[in-house]
């Protein structure tokens, strides 16, 4: 049985996978069609299919180390396009498929310190979004 949970970030054999920093009881990632919306002179909504699949949604994630935060980083940026698109395969719950696709990968970090005055990324979100 496959992982439900897959984020692989780059293309190739230089790909490298992040599923297991990835938190469970987070992975919110769909497939749904992309859609224009519009309402008639009776009120009545209506949708208009432009894409019939997109996948986005959002997981967390967390590191053990800066070092580790900071080749995730290295590989996010390393592997972006001139598009800002990221290549990446990213499991869908919808449809329980891997989808490799290029997308748009957000995340805000926030820095801590332990009590040991050691340097850590706090657990933080990333969204993605298919182009």
């Amino acid at each position: 049985m496959a992982d439900p949970i897959y984020f692989k970030v780059g293309s190739g054999n230089s790909a490298i996978d992040y599923s297991n920093r990835v938190l469970a009881g987070s992975y919110n990632v769909q497939t749904k069609p992309k859609y224009k919306t519009w309402e008639d002179a009776n009120g009545l909504e209506h949708r208009t299919v432009i894409r019939a699949a997109v996948v986005s949604g959002s997981f967390d994630m967390w590191f053990k180390t800066i070092t580790e935060y900071n080749n995730f980083v290295t590989q996010v940026t390393s592997s972006r396009l001139t598009d800002l698109t990221v290549p990446c395969t990213i499991r869908s719950n919808t449809t329980d498929t891997e989808v490799t696709s290029y997308f748009y990968i957000d995340f805000s970090p926030v820095r801590n310190r332990t009590g040991k005055w050691t340097d850590i990324m706090e657990r933080f979100t990333v969204s993605v979004k298919e182009k």
